[in-house]
């Protein structure tokens, strides 16, 4: 008896901001949302020591009377909802009512706010007590401030990183704020300096240019979209530029930055092909979604969410992301800079590749014409009806055996050819592995397999699945297989290898479905059976690579995401023999 008591208020609101408030960052989000909900048309954060030692969250929103001042510091108070009707049909940012009482329990918090301009009231507590109160003059809308974060609890306070890791953290949120939010005049200053400063404009290449800089906001493609009721807009970067990880795919839904594991990954998949090994994309999502259909009420700090109707929109961004990247031209613009320049600028210590220029062309038809023994060019002639992907150049010759010169008024094109057939191999394998029905060829001589002893015991399962998608295959001993027959798409140069690294990938997975895998698969085979670096091409072997490279979907980049082509600009070749000044 007597083991369980009720706990204080304020140990119920310390334990509370553990959930809520983890660093600096997670204040500035609760601070700036509550503005957000309360209309504000500009909002100013000013750190001091990146957010340690003050955070200032400046609004000129609807604003508090003196009673509604008193109250936010209340745990649970909150002007968001009231019923649990509410709670299903949430539009407002924040909510719970726990943000303001539980910053206030570990930290010195004033809130500052007037309704009109005309009169203001102020409300400062420490340690989640009241500290002071009283009437103040201030202008429409409503400061908050909060001093020495986690002064009194020393655990977590010694989990606090440095200043500068803690800007960091808040600047990256800041941004994402603003993407979410393109009609808020957003600025954040840390000790005087300005690190963000918004317009409030609506043009997606203004505002990615505020956020990422000049050379992004010339990189942007924005493409609208609805599925059952569900309003879409994404903007997408031009592969070209890329970051190492995947924090710049920007999920918004219902004006709320929020994350999603499947979401994040239908992006990433619809870049699959355009992008380097181990790169990832600069994306913005935009969602609006009846409030029904999620739920914002996953975790305290309101940043995860669930959708029903998901793979619908999963779909939907699959097949639409590709389709906007194969309408556009993306060959990388290779520049030429002085000694004292680099190749592509660091911006938050992540490398960008200059960009790639798009020029709005009428669509036209392009085969190869033979114009005399030293040169072709490739042009409109009528014969085939294709769409001209590839700009209009001559061929001008083969550099160490690998890389094939063109030219243009523009300037002069590098085409890698092992990139280009590659790419040209890996589009047709992809088409020919979705077939149901694989057609195969039977094996003059077997091919002898050795397995693990858990892999024999999945071969062994599923000898029939296997013969399903081309492969005919029997055990000679406990671990040892002979192949007897094999799908036409598996080279038979090359057959040991690649049938290897299949049956590899499909024990991997415990699924032998060729389809699943077909972009694993087709990327391997496409790979060893295209033409090599060093390896000289005749004039018919090279027309007959620039047409079929014309007519894949993605002309620009070969399946493993590496530039099948690049672009050496006519005024940098100036630059460079110093016919021109820079």
């Amino acid at each position: 008896m007597g083991k369980i008591a009720k706990m204080s208020p304020h140990l119920a609101n310390m334990i509370a901001a553990g959930e809520v408030v983890e660093r600096p960052s997670s204040v500035v989000k609760e601070l700036v949302e509550n503005a957000i909900d309360a209309k504000a048309t500009t909002i100013k954060v000013y750190l001091i020591e990146g957010g340690l030692k003050e955070i200032k969250v400046v609004d000129d929103g609807e604003g508090m009377d003196e009673e509604d001042v008193r109250l936010a510091f209340l745990p649970h108070a909150t002007s968001k909802i009231k019923t649990e009707y509410d709670l299903s049909r949430i539009l407002s940012l924040g909510f719970r009512g726990e943000a303001i009482a539980s910053i206030a329990a570990v930290s010195k918090m004033q809130i500052l706010s007037s309704p009109n301009g005309k009169g203001g009231y102020q409300v400062t507590y420490q340690a989640g007590s009241l500290y002071s109160s009283g009437a103040h003059s201030c202008n429409k809308g409503t400061t908050v401030t909060v001093q020495n974060l986690f002064f009194n609890t020393p655990a977590r306070l010694k989990y606090l990183k440095p200043a500068k890791n803690e800007l960091a953290s808040i600047s990256y949120l800041m941004d994402r704020m603003a993407l979410a939010h393109p009609e808020i005049r957003f600025s954040l200053l840390n000790d005087g300096k300005t690190y963000l400063n918004t317009s409030a404009s609506l043009r997606a290449s203004s505002l990615m240019g505020e956020i990422y800089g000049l050379e992004i906001a010339k990189n942007v493609i924005e493409k609208k979209f609805f599925i059952d009721g569900v309003e879409g807009n994404i903007i997408l970067v031009k592969p070209e530029i890329y970051r190492a990880n995947k924090l710049e795919i920007t999920l918004i839904v219902n004006g709320r930055y929020v994350k999603n594991h499947a979401l994040t990954n239908a992006i990433l998949e619809g870049y699959r092909t355009y992008l380097p090994i181990g790169k990832y994309p600069i994306a913005v999502l935009y969602l609006q979604i009846d409030p029904t259909l999620i739920d914002v009420n996953v975790h305290p700090s309101k940043i995860e969410i669930k959708i029903s109707n998901k793979d619908q929109i999963l779909n939907e961004i699959l097949m639409l992301i590709p389709r906007i990247l194969e309408s556009a031209q993306l060959i990388p613009t290779r520049q030429i800079y002085s000694k004292n320049e680099n190749l592509g600028y660091e911006k938050g210590n992540i490398f960008e590749l200059p960009r790639t220029e798009i020029r709005e062309e009428p669509q036209k038809k392009c085969t190869p014409l033979e114009l005399n023994e030293e040169t072709y060019i490739y042009q409109s002639k009528g014969i085939k009806e294709v769409e001209q992907k590839l700009p209009y150049f001559e061929y001008v010759g083969q550099a160490f055996g690998t890389y094939l010169i063109f030219q243009n008024e523009e300037g002069i094109y590098l085409m890698d050819q092992h990139a280009a057939a590659e790419r040209i191999n890996y589009e047709k394998n992809y088409i020919l592995l979705g077939n149901k029905n694989q057609p195969t060829h039977e094996l003059l001589v077997p091919l002898l397999l050795t397995f693990t002893k858990s892999e024999a015991l999945f071969i062994e399962a599923h000898i029939n699945e296997f013969k399903d998608i081309g492969f005919t295959i029997e055990p000679i001993s406990e671990q040892d297989y002979i192949v007897r027959e094999i799908p036409l798409w598996a080279k038979l140069e090359n057959a040991k290898e690649t049938i290897h690294k299949i049956f590899a990938l499909l024990i991997e997975n415990k699924r032998v479905e060729i389809i699943t895998f077909r972009d694993s698969i087709a990327k391997q085979i496409s790979c060893k059976g295209s033409i090599k670096a060093n390896h000289a091409l005749s004039r018919i072997e090279i027309d007959a690579l620039v047409r079929q490279l014309n007519e894949c979907k993605n002309p620009y980049t070969c399946p493993h995401g590496r530039p099948t082509m690049i672009k050496l600009s006519s005024t940098d070749l100036e630059k460079m023999f110093e016919r021109i000044q820079s």
